[in-house]
């Protein structure tokens, strides 16, 4: 019998030729899926710190500008502001460990240890000052690590200076 050469197909040359095209395409394919996935984590846990440094500083200066005046303010150092507000609460914000604590309950987690929380209080002309009665605003700072990255936030929150 004799073998049939009419027979339409492809040789093994091009079938190996072809699997080898499509493999490095994959490949190209792929690498470029994996780094567009590593992109997005990094922005989404970002966005998740950031996020929450916003949320606890915003709260943090909403409370802030609560005092009365600046006799209010019980404790004044560099890690911890305690005061009372223009109802007479007690307020106590403070970094244990790696939490910012509001009156001991978390309101932030992961902070940078062991300055992830920072107050400074500035007197008139916005110099910093130690003295209670020439304190008008208190400056914050907050750095939160949220896996390899490092947000921090700053803010200011002006005493009423009521009488």
């Amino acid at each position: 019998m004799k073998p049939n050469r009419d027979k339409r197909g492809f040789t093994l040359v091009e079938t190996i030729l072809v699997i080898t095209i499509l493999a490095i395409l994959a490949f190209g394919l792929g690498n470029f899926i994996v780094t567009s996935i590593d992109a997005w984590l990094f922005v989404a846990g970002r966005d998740s710190a950031t996020g929450a440094a916003r949320a606890a500083m915003d709260r943090m200066v909403a409370e802030l500008i609560r005092i009365k005046k600046p006799q209010n303010i019980l404790t004044s150092t560099a890690s911890v502001c305690a005061f009372l507000d223009i109802e007479t609460n007690v307020v106590t914000f403070e970094q244990s460990s790696s939490n910012l604590l509001r009156n001991g309950a978390v309101l932030a987690a992961n902070l940078l240890t062991p300055t992830g929380l920072t107050f400074t209080y500035l007197d008139a002309t916005g110099e910093a000052t130690a003295v209670k009665q020439d304190m008008r605003s208190i400056r914050v700072w907050l750095a939160i690590l949220a896996g390899s990255q490092l947000t921090t936030i700053e803010s200011a929150a002006r005493i009423r200076n009521l009488i």
